[in-house]
């Protein structure tokens, strides 16, 4: 088979372009930038094993790092929030205490609103790139679980939580949120 000059000019114009092509890059934020991140917030260490552990699950641009941080704390809000609602209710058909079953409608009442509005409403706050909406929505969603914990360790003798550290959890992720939200945002 005779291959032709103008055929082999077009095959190595073909390959040449291949190669001269900047590849299309996800960038990955460094360990120093989760960490510097991680610094300004009050629960460093969850925040640095939360974002770590859930960074790569995201395909995070270099534009959106502040914003994919806030998100991966809002999706494991999102995840856990619906859990603890459901060891609260559990906790609930299993006493007879009066003082603690009182909390734990409370706290029905409480997770109800963070899992089907706060947090929802904090994610499309995020999705318009209104981070004060973001800031407001976790702010809350972490008072009402640190109510919510608080008024069950006041209905026990030994001061500890029969939901054991998942209220805490919640507050402290919630905490965590907003502290990122806060964060100056990158321009596009």
């Amino acid at each position: 088979m005779k291959v032709s000059s103008f055929s082999t000019m077009i095959i190595l114009l073909t390959i040449s372009s291949i190669f001269s092509m900047q590849p299309i890059q996800c960038h990955s934020p460094t360990p120093d930038m989760i960490e510097d991140v991680c610094k300004k917030t009050s629960q460093y260490q969850l925040c640095l094993i939360t974002l770590k552990s859930n960074l790569y699950s995201h395909h995070l641009k270099s534009h959106e790092d502040i914003p994919g941080f806030v998100r991966i704390t809002l999706q494991v809000i999102a995840a856990r929030a619906p859990v603890v609602l459901e060891q609260i209710q559990d906790v609930y058909l299993q006493t007879d205490h009066t003082q603690l079953k009182a909390a734990l409608d409370n706290c029905i009442t409480a997770y109800v609103k963070i899992t089907k509005e706060l947090i929802p409403q904090a994610q499309q706050c995020l999705d318009k790139g209104d981070t004060i909406g973001v800031k407001e929505k976790a702010t809350l969603a972490g008072t009402l679980a640190g109510s919510c914990e608080q008024k069950c360790k006041g209905t026990t003798t030994s001061g500890i939580s029969p939901l054991g550290d998942s209220g805490e959890f919640v507050q402290n992720m919630c905490s965590i949120a907003a502290s990122i939200a806060s964060m100056p945002q990158p321009t596009h």
